[in-house]
């Protein structure tokens, strides 16, 4: 994605340098007016909402921990020191650092909607100890399952943020108040959220069981603060105790888990190796069949049969054998699906090459090229991950 981004910028500045005076006059005006309407949506502009916001003033009067956050987290990324478990002290780096530069200023952004709400509304202490307990656990429990893996980064602290901001948003609603979050804010709220959610869908694995700490962390303490936050500050004792309580509970769950006795690490390659060497093997004798068939020396029955007894069952044995794999390297994860998306296709290109030999199917033919086109797809990425 940096490559990409760094591709952007190359673009961008080459159609900058071809444009006349004009025409960068209108390209930086545009550029401007972009980005002042995106800061504006960013910091709740134009909502209506000044009573809800000035009552937030009132009881916290200057953002604070936010910006501290925001620029510890920049300079840690920057540094290179974020989202990695090769050193122990990496570990508190971990709670204020992303390891990439697009996941970095998509956390920025919602870091900062998040504080401008959530630091006035439950208070300076109470924001910091859920930020730093949230990503703590989370960075404990990645560091524990993925000794060698990358850490989730400041991503955990920003999750339990938005289980402190879901749990509070539920409460106003059932007992309204000045601070009632109003409609307009949440949909402000909502599309970062969405972008947030996506983005770690898309890119690293959501539903881990460190990402599942850092949201139940967060839901804990907004159930803790929610009953005082219609009237005060909420106090920070019992917030504290509980989010110690729950990183200790995290703490022994770590220690048990990196004592445990470790299955060695499954090498993917050679079952990857054998999938190519299949196809290759499996492809050449298809196509030996269809020289044969085309000089009349078979029928296209002895070509259905060979798809039928003899490559299709060879695909269903590498699919059990893929299946088969166990404690498989995370880096790895993302090349079996791979893996798995091409066997799932190349059944279907031969199942359906198979049924329109047997009925003489000229448009199912079609539809069987177009599925084969897909797998040969998935294969060739294949090929380039493995080098």
């Amino acid at each position: 994605m940096t490559h990409f981004l760094i591709l952007v910028a190359i673009v961008a500045g080459v159609a900058y340098y071809f444009m006349t005076a004009d025409e960068r006059t209108r390209a930086l005006r545009a550029l401007k007016t972009g980005l002042r309407d995106g800061i504006d949506a960013l910091t709740f502009q134009g909502l209506g909402c000044d009573s809800f916001f000035n009552f937030l003033r009132a009881r916290t009067r200057r953002l604070t921990v936010t910006p501290v956050l925001v620029v510890l987290s920049a300079a840690i990324t920057i540094a290179g020191l974020g989202g990695t478990n090769d050193k122990p002290w990496h570990l508190v780096m971990v709670i204020f650092g992303h390891s990439r530069v697009l996941e970095l200023v998509i956390g920025t952004v919602c870091l900062f909607q998040l504080g401008l709400i959530l630091e006035r509304l439950i208070g300076r202490l109470a924001f910091t100890t859920i930020y730093v307990a949230t990503g703590a656990a989370a960075g404990i429990i990645s560091l524990a399952l993925f000794p060698d893996g990358v850490n989730i980064g400041a991503s955990g602290s920003v999750l339990g943020l938005y289980g402190v901001l879901l749990v509070t948003s539920i409460w106003s609603l059932i007992y309204p108040s000045v601070v009632s979050i109003p409609l307009a804010v949440a949909k402000r709220l909502a599309p970062v959220a969405a972008v947030f959610v996506v983005y770690h869908w898309m890119t690293s694995d959501l539903g881990s069981a460190a990402y599942i700490a850092a949201f139940a962390g967060g839901l804990i303490g907004g159930i803790l603060v929610a009953r005082d936050v219609n009237y005060n500050t909420p106090p920070i004792r019992p917030l504290a105790t509980a989010m110690g309580v729950g990183l200790a509970i995290v703490t022994v769950f770590a220690v048990v888990t990196m004592h445990r006795p470790v299955s060695p690490i499954t090498d993917v390659r050679p079952e990857i190796q054998r999938v190519i060497a299949v196809e290759h093997r499996t492809s050449a004798l298809y196509n030996d069949a269809i020289a044969t068939f085309r000089k009349g020396r078979i029928e296209r029955e002895a070509l259905v049969d060979l798809i039928q007894d003899t490559i299709v069952p060879e695909l269903h044995t590498l699919s059990s054998r893929l299946n088969g794999l166990h404690d498989v390297r995370p880096e790895d994860r993302p090349l079996v699906t791979t893996v798995e998306e091409f066997l799932k296709l190349r059944n279907e290109s031969w199942r359906l090459r198979a049924a329109a030999l047997l009925n003489g199917d000229i448009m199912a033919l079609r539809r069987a090229d177009s599925k084969e086109q897909a797998s040969l797809e998935a294969l060739n990425r294949i090929k380039t991950r493995i080098g």
